[in-house]
Parts: structure tokens; C-alpha cells; sequence
């Protein structure tokens, strides 16, 4: 077993302003997918649903997208959280980093 490092950005679908989708999980699967492809980068997508509290203190359900990725830096993943926060019109967006141990079989 390799030790590694798996990130996971969790980015949501609702409009900060409008508390609303502001794109289907369908569309944002379908942008992050073509945005790796593109760059060649190992990833896998799940579709996610989830609550999120605004900075408004309002509450909210929405569906999201949880990229996880291994073997990149803390640098890039950073970069591209960012990204998708400014591309989705996100408050925030959340980055997990764990140790794993992985192995191609």
C-alpha cells in the first residue's frame, strides 16, 4: 500500500442569494467532468445532498457535488476550491484532506 493524500471538494448547487439551485447536479457534473477531462486530472464525482447554514443564519437542503482526488498538492486543490466557489457563485465551499493508504490493482 502506497501512502497518499485524497482530497474532497464539496461544492453546492443553490445561489447564495436566491437560496435556490442556481444549476441542476446533472450541469455541474457534467462542467466538473469536462474541466478534468480537459486537464487530464484522476478524479471521481458523487452527487451529494446536503444542508448548508448561509453567514445569514438561514438554512438550507440543496444537492451538491463531491469531488475527490488523489495525489495532487494542498496548493492546487486550494486554487481550484476557489474556482469552483467564483464559477458557482458559492459562500463557500468545503475542502477535506485525508491520509490514505491506496493501491492499484
Amino acid at each position: 500500500m502506497k501512502k497518499d493524500v485524497e482530497y474532497q471538494i464539496i461544492v453546492g448547487c443553490n445561489d447564495p442569494f436566491l437560496k435556490s439551485e442556481y444549476v441542476k447536479d446533472h450541469e455541474l457534473s457534467d462542467i466538473i467532468v469536462d474541466f478534468f477531462a480537459r486537464y487530464n486530472i484522476d478524479f471521481s464525482l458523487l452527487k451529494i445532498n446536503g444542508g448548508y447554514l448561509y453567514n445569514d443564519g438561514s438554512f438550507v437542503l440543496e444537492n451538491g457535488i463531491c469531488v475527490a482526488i488523489i495525489g495532487s498538492t494542498d496548493e492546487k486543490i486550494l486554487k481550484l476550491a476557489k474556482t469552483f466557489k467564483m464559477f458557482m457563485c458559492q459562500e463557500n465551499v468545503l475542502v477535506i484532506k485525508n491520509k490514505v493508504d491506496t493501491k492499484i490493482i
